[in-house]
């Protein structure tokens, strides 16, 4: 089991991505986990950085051509104080397709995005280097669930804050399952028994025997969930004549192991720093630049 300093590690190398203000620098929302690599290169699901784009062009729409700026957080400790901190994502990347996954035909998109900081970082993460996995062994998932909820607490339905920052939630589970199955001597995913939700995509999925990164989180089967009348706004549930019916983003999650992020710490500094492409693993049709 993994003790409470290496708890704190994890903790310190695991962000929110999302927007800042940028001025004051403080959180207009945020969308996703993501996790220090090394230096100043994060890695999280790519679908974040596109919801951020998609906000930020809302938000400058509503604020006058006012945009956000697009923001790592994190909360770490130092001298036992909590410190809150906010990274400028200046660039961020969508990587090309997987060459060749076993189970599937031709190439797969496997969601996964790269942002560089304005800043270095100390804290980071290692990633397992790919090993087989086993199904039921115990995992943890660190990160930000429901995005800017449990980054910022809310005391009215106005979202005033309360002034206080949560670091990332520690979820326990284990390995329920692989893919693409679970004899794979090299697993591309993984599916957990840990109940997550919007805000968890990105999030690291750790070996607590060492700490070390062994998976992403990036989605959830997700559950058919209803709303009655009673949670309905009264002319929405009469325009719809009954209850509505929808996709709640929450459910077990599931994402990507350590024998596809492992390359990852190479891949970021080779690409920023020396414009090289992603290496064999990843097929040579161009890295995507998000912003």
């Amino acid at each position: 089991m993994i003790n409470a300093d290496k708890f704190n590690v994890v903790k310190d190398a695991t962000v929110a991505i999302g927007l800042a203000n940028k001025d004051t620098k403080d959180v207009i929302s945020s969308f996703g986990t993501g996790f220090f690599i090394g230096g100043e290169y994060i890695v999280t699901s790519a679908h974040i950085f596109d919801q951020c784009i998609k906000y930020n062009a809302q938000y400058k729409e509503k604020n006058n051509g006012m945009e956000g700026i697009y923001s790592a957080f994190n909360i770490t400790t130092k001298d036992n104080q909590l410190e809150f901190n906010t990274y400028h994502i200046i660039k961020a990347i969508r990587l090309p397709p997987v060459k060749e996954v076993k189970g599937f035909t031709g190439s797969v998109d496997l969601d996964i995005g790269i942002g560089k900081l304005d800043c270095h970082s100390d804290n980071f993460l290692h990633i397992k280097k790919a090993t087989r996995l086993k199904l039921y062994d115990e995992i943890v998932i660190c990160g930000y669930p429901s995005g800017r909820i449990s980054l910022v607490l809310y005391r009215n339905k106005h979202e005033d804050g309360m002034g206080i920052q949560l670091r990332p939630i520690i979820q326990y589970g284990r390995v329920a399952g692989l893919m693409p199955d679970d004899d794979s001597n090299n697993p591309w995913g993984i599916q957990t028994d840990i109940i997550a939700m919007g805000g968890s995509s990105g999030s690291p999925i750790i070996d607590p025997s060492s700490g070390e990164v062994i998976g992403m989180a990036q989605q959830v089967i997700a559950t058919m969930t209803t709303v009655d009348k009673e949670g309905m706004p009264s002319n929405l549930y009469e325009l719809t004549k009954g209850p509505l019916y929808g996709i709640a983003p929450i459910g077990l999650a599931f994402g990507v192991t350590n024998q596809i992020l492992s390359p990852l710490p190479n891949i970021s500094k080779n690409y920023f720093e020396n414009g090289l492409p992603p290496d064999f693993l990843f097929e040579n049709t161009g890295v995507i630049g998000l912003f």
